[in-house]
């Protein structure tokens, strides 16, 4: 073979090898920091003012909270049986910052939250690469989740228990 020759497959290489650092590169970098989609429909949940003292609720509100979830339990995947008592907020992804962390690798690094209203829980999708399924439906904008919803994120499923 002729110096050139050889010289060229060094040059194609070299340029491969430069491809797939890149590409290697682009990966960690969309898994680290993900894409932040948002729905303009998507209605973000007012932060609640502390109160002064304890606010007095009314009948319907006691009644309400009495059959709110308290419970979120994985029923399938890697972790399953983990229960985890319900909060005005939970953040699950694999990021150490997640109340709640995942070790599928399906599930993004901020994956979906689950947050308190006045009616109940509701669900949100944080723009994850593999989405989030409620009822075997991909959420699109914040979605109710009851006891009777299944929950999937990546291969976890997840249910609400009062």
């Amino acid at each position: 073979m002729s110096e050139i020759l050889v010289f060229g497959f060094k040059f194609a290489f070299l340029a491969l090898l430069w491809v797939f650092v890149w590409f290697v590169g682009a990966v960690i970098r969309s898994d680290l920091f993900g894409r932040r989609v948002r729905t303009a429909a998507a209605p973000v949940p007012a932060e609640v003012p502390a109160a002064s003292g304890p606010a007095k609720k009314s009948w319907a509100e006691r009644r309400a909270a009495k059959r709110m979830p308290t419970t979120l339990r994985i029923s399938q995947g890697k972790q399953a049986g983990l229960t985890m008592t319900l909060g005005d907020h939970l953040k699950i992804g694999r990021s150490a910052d997640c109340q709640l962390i995942l070790d599928d690798d399906y599930v993004s690094t901020r994956h979906a939250r689950i947050y308190r209203t006045t009616t109940g829980y509701m669900v949100e999708d944080l723009g994850s690469t593999n989405g989030t399924y409620l009822n075997q439906e991909r959420l699109s904008a914040p979605a109710p989740f009851t006891p009777t919803d299944t929950l999937r994120i990546g291969r976890t499923l997840l249910t609400v228990e009062v």
